[in-house]
């Protein structure tokens, strides 16, 4: 396979001659070469691939080869944008480069995203939609859609989650839709395909299909499978393998219940449901705290009231259900597969509160979380696994031939300790870290302060920040990234410069994500400041981006429950949370937001880490050591003159 993929993307190869403007990578060849062997000798593989070094490219090349020599490939992805890259731009590339092997590829996407024509029908009838000129969009959307997938809509339709399609109420091959339908005409066509573009979250909600039925699975039977963005497997992992369970879960299907004029349940009877929710979800909304594990929070006679409130919730719902099965339904079909759906949905209800409340699970832990800003789900119950390294163990690396895992920022000082103990991969796994093509000692510098405190609360801290950013943010003409490890200081920062830089000030939270950032672009001096989802996925090229500002060092909030589920479990387990947690994670965050600012060859800029511990703590050392090989400094001049030689 090597000499094949040599001609393809080596030096003067195919891709080289199909693809203007394309420069040839040692890194790039490397990568493609290690996930070739991988995938020859049904082995699992670990690559860090650092920006530049084109790593769609390099595995997409093996995994086509490999793909028709047999079973498929799946290639997972954490965002939707680098899905689009994928679909759109990558593998057509690969598609001109390699006319002579013709590939199939497609992009499955969970079931919720495509629309159900059988409950299309039942919505035409529901009195509610009458005359809704969203209605009315959709049902014209609905004869011209050839895949019924949401993402075609170019306007939001609130009632979605009533005509996508649905697990509950799909029947299959007895829907009089079947041969029409969008859902399993994705179905057939991924069965079809060599090359099949997914989410972390679907293949593990496969994953766990498979375990319990394997006749049952969402995805065709493949040979290997690809982890782009792979640093984010754990949490996934950790979401698909537990149970989240929130305030308008109850109240949703009631409201489906009232609309039904054929069902004989009085409106006295599903208010006694939705006051029995109330009363259970309002024991946590009492609890002054955003995020917290149910024994922090209830003592003993609160736990008591706690369990009295779910008993009754669930045996209102099992009485609902009860009520439900003894409908006359036999003269209507349709009746008859709704109310049988709208039983399973109640089913899976009692079970997962039962669950929460009443079934005690080893390596789970139980949790609740109040999001802010939500339309309707104002508090949320989690049962989480504290490690699903063994989870994966069983699904995974023993059940599949190859699996390989990459990202920009998979390693921690300089290799994969902390991801393979966190996902259990096996040893003999294939492990490789490339470096960037990008030459970061002539293009960044590294700037951090010695003289800013230790990051605190306080407000002095936080005018101390906001005048290092002002000072930063003249020397290089706006253009920049701030980027912050919480709201908290993102605002604080804010309110403190509003008014003082002659640059337009862009915050996370008041537009989409993605009008702020086609606002950046468009602009030629402006500021974007941002929490989270502007660390990583964010490509600004050019000279739109010449600063990237992070207030401090990314270290994870140590009493989310979370957090602290995983830590008791490394020090009960004799291990040091903070070397084999804290820090691999924080570096790992750190490279993401560093990674902003170099994209292309021809990028310069600065790098402000605003955080003295980098260098006055014992693990500072740590975090510099395995950033890219950069100039630094602690002098503002010197970031001054790195900007008047731009």
């Amino acid at each position: 396979m090597n000499s094949w993929v040599e001609e393809i993307i080596g030096e003067g190869g195919a891709f080289a001659r199909c693809c203007e403007g394309y420069e040839h990578r040692p890194e790039q060849l490397q990568m493609a070469a290690a996930v070739a062997e991988a995938m020859e000798l049904y082995r699992h593989c670990l690559i860090e691939a650092g920006t530049g070094v084109g790593k769609t490219v390099a595995y997409l090349t093996p995994a086509i080869i490999h793909s028709l020599q047999g079973k498929p490939v799946i290639i997972s992805t954490h965002t939707i944008n680098l899905q689009e890259q994928l679909i759109k731009k990558d593998i057509p590339l690969m598609q001109s480069a390699m006319p002579d092997t013709p590939f199939k590829s497609v992009l499955v996407k969970g079931r919720g995203n495509y629309l159900c024509l059988w409950e299309l029908d039942q919505a035409r009838g529901d009195v509610t939609m009458a005359g809704d000129p969203l209605f009315e969009r959709i049902l014209k959307w609905a004869e011209e859609t050839q895949t019924g997938d949401v993402s075609e809509l170019d306007f939001a339709f609130p009632n979605w989650n009533e005509i996508c399609s649905n697990q509950d109420t799909c029947r299959h091959q007895q829907c009089c839709h079947f041969e029409k339908c969008h859902y399993y005409g994705m179905r057939k066509r991924a069965a079809e395909a060599d090359l099949i573009v997914v989410n972390h979250s679907l293949f593990f909600s496969d994953l766990g299909i498979r375990l319990m039925d394997p006749n049952n699975s969402i995805l065709p039977e493949y040979g290997a499978v690809i982890f782009d963005e792979a640093h984010h497997l754990e949490d996934v992992a950790s979401k698909v393998f537990g149970i989240e369970f929130s305030n308008y879960r109850v109240q949703n299907i009631l409201n489906r219940i009232k609309k039904r004029r054929d069902i004989a349940v009085t409106a006295t009877e599903l208010d006694m449901i939705e006051d029995a929710n109330k009363r259970l979800f309002a024991l946590f909304q009492d609890v002054p705290r955003s995020e917290f594990f149910f024994q922090d929070a209830f003592q003993e006679r609160q736990t008591n009231n706690l369990e009295e409130a779910a008993t009754e919730l669930m045996s209102l719902i099992d009485g609902l259900n009860r009520q439900l099965a003894d409908q006359d339904v036999e003269e209507d079909e349709d009746l008859k597969h709704r109310i049988e759906s709208f039983r399973r949905m109640l089913g899976r209800m009692k079970d997962e509160l039962h669950s929460l409340f009443f079934r005690e699970h080893d390596n789970y832990f139980k949790w609740c979380d109040k999001p802010n800003g939500g339309k309707f789900v104002s508090c949320c119950l989690h049962l989480t696994p504290v490690d699903v390294s063994s989870a994966l163990e069983g699904s995974l690396w023993c059940r599949k031939d190859s699996v390989i895992l990459t990202s920009a920022t998979l390693a921690n000082s300089g290799g994969f300790n902390y991801i393979r103990s966190r996902l259990g991969v096996p040893e003999d796994a294939i492990q490789m870290v490339l470096g960037s093509p990008f030459n970061y000692k002539e293009q960044s510098l590294l700037y951090v302060p010695k003289d800013l405190d230790f990051p605190s609360e306080k407000w002095t801290y936080a005018e101390a920040v906001s005048k290092r950013i002002e000072q930063l943010v003249t020397a290089s003409g706006g253009r920049a990234f701030l980027l912050f490890t919480s709201y908290r200081m993102l605002n604080a920062v804010y309110d403190n410069l509003k008014g003082r830089l002659p640059y337009k000030l862009l915050k996370q939270g008041e537009k989409s994500n993605d009008k702020l950032l086609e606002e950046f672009r468009k602009s030629d001096d402006a500021c974007l400041m941002g929490v989270h989802s502007f660390w990583e996925g964010v490509d600004v090229r050019g000279e739109k981006l010449s600063l990237v500002v992070i207030d401090k060092l990314p270290f994870a909030v140590p009493d989310s429950p979370i957090n602290r589920a995983r830590c008791d479990a490394i020090t009960s387990s004799g291990g040091d949370w903070f070397r084999e947690y804290a820090m691999p994670q924080a570096q790992i965050r750190l490279k993401q937001g560093f990674g902003r600012l170099i994209r292309t060859k021809t990028d310069r800029g600065v790098v402000a880490i605003l955080d003295s511990r980098l260098i006055k703590k014992f693990y500072g050392k740590e975090f510099l050591r395995y950033l890219p090989k950069c100039k630094g400094t602690m002098k503002m001049e010197d970031v001054v003159e790195f900007y008047n030689h731009c």
